[in-house]
């Protein structure tokens, strides 16, 4: 005689099995669905904000910050398509356009001009060229001086052999110039500065550091110190050296430091928090002109792709009026020209 009880057990237990099983196939999908979306989140997170989260002095993500302006936009547009094809995706599409949104904020006010600064005494150009290790081609380099006859030109990674060689092809702008390294040296560790003879009887004063400096005092500079400078790169073996040298920029930007100009290749974006910390109290002339997502590097790709690391900063009651980038063949660098409003 069949017991009816355990019958029903039997009969229950074998359809509750496979129930059990379908829910779980059902909950995975959408565990899976939920995991995925947050690993997006926070990807994209790592790529346009790693300043808000701490990371924009380690690598790799010191480098997403300097294309943070593709990046953001690449990322903007990317997820918006998402969202138009598949509705359903709002829950991770949504947090993305919130980190865009973030991101692009951060950027606007590089694109509006704040219009011309302070102008307490005379106009002098300054001009900043990258030669890559002294590669860029100087007759290119030669006529775009015969044309804008900057006041003061900075080249970064240009040592003693560029420097004569740049001098024996503008004998007849009569520049004056220095390198801050010995002939001994490569051209990509030194910084060359040429003066044009409407600056007078300026001084040089070599300034330690991995790239080594050069500043200019006196003349018709007045009390205004002017940088040619340098900065390390945040690259593995630079890494440590890099956010120490963006800090010394605040011997010239923080306020009570004076008048001054800084002006080089300083491997970095306002992006970063070591750049924003050294660079307080100085105005950005590409920011200033509206013109601070322009990108000199690298000069092979289209200009608002890349990021701006060759700058001009005044600080100290020192203006800017005009921000002007040029191209100069054999570097991977676009230059910067400026006007700049010294106190006389």
């Amino acid at each position: 005689m069949t017991d009816p009880d355990r019958g029903s057990g039997a009969d229950s237990g074998a359809a509750t099995g496979p129930v059990v099983v379908r829910r779980w196939r059902r909950r995975l999908p959408r565990a899976s669905r939920v995991v995925a979306g947050l690993v997006v989140v926070a990807a994209v997170a790592v790529l346009l904000v790693p300043d808000r989260l701490g990371l924009d002095q380690t690598l790799p993500f010191v480098g997403f910050v300097l294309v943070r302006a593709p990046a953001t936009l690449a990322v903007v547009v990317l997820a918006l398509l998402a969202l138009a094809v598949r509705a359903r995706w709002w829950p991770t599409v949504v947090p993305v356009l919130a980190i865009g949104a973030v991101a692009a904020a951060a950027l606007v006010p590089r694109l509006i001009p704040d219009g011309p600064g302070p102008d307490p005494g005379p106009d002098i150009v300054v001009m900043v060229q990258n030669v890559d290790r002294g590669s860029a081609d100087v007759p290119a380099l030669a006529a775009v001086l015969r044309e804008r006859r900057p006041d003061v030109l900075v080249l970064p990674e240009a040592g003693e052999p560029f420097r004569a060689r740049l001098a024996a092809a503008i004998p007849e702008l009569g520049y004056r110039s220095w390198s801050s390294v010995p002939v001994s040296e490569p051209d990509a560790v030194g910084t060359t500065v040429f003066a044009g003879p409407s600056l007078g009887d300026v001084r040089v004063t070599p300034v330690p550091a991995r790239f080594p400096w050069l500043e200019l005092t006196g003349g018709a500079l007045g009390p205004t110190r002017l940088l040619g400078a340098h900065l390390a790169s945040p690259v593995p073996d630079l890494i440590d050296v890099w956010p120490a040298e963006l800090a010394s920029l605040a011997r010239w930007c923080a306020p009570g430091t004076g008048p001054a100009v800084v002006v080089g290749d300083l491997n970095a974006t306002a992006d970063l928090r070591a750049f924003r910390a050294g660079s307080a109290g100085c105005t950005d002339a590409g920011d200033a002109a509206g013109k601070g997502l322009l990108a000199t590097w690298p000069a092979g790709l289209p200009r608002w792709l890349g990021a701006q690391l060759d700058h001009v900063l005044v600080g100290g009651g020192a203006g800017v009026d005009g921000f002007d980038v040029v191209e100069v063949p054999g570097t991977d660098h676009r230059g910067v020209l400026v006007t700049v409003h010294v106190q006389g």
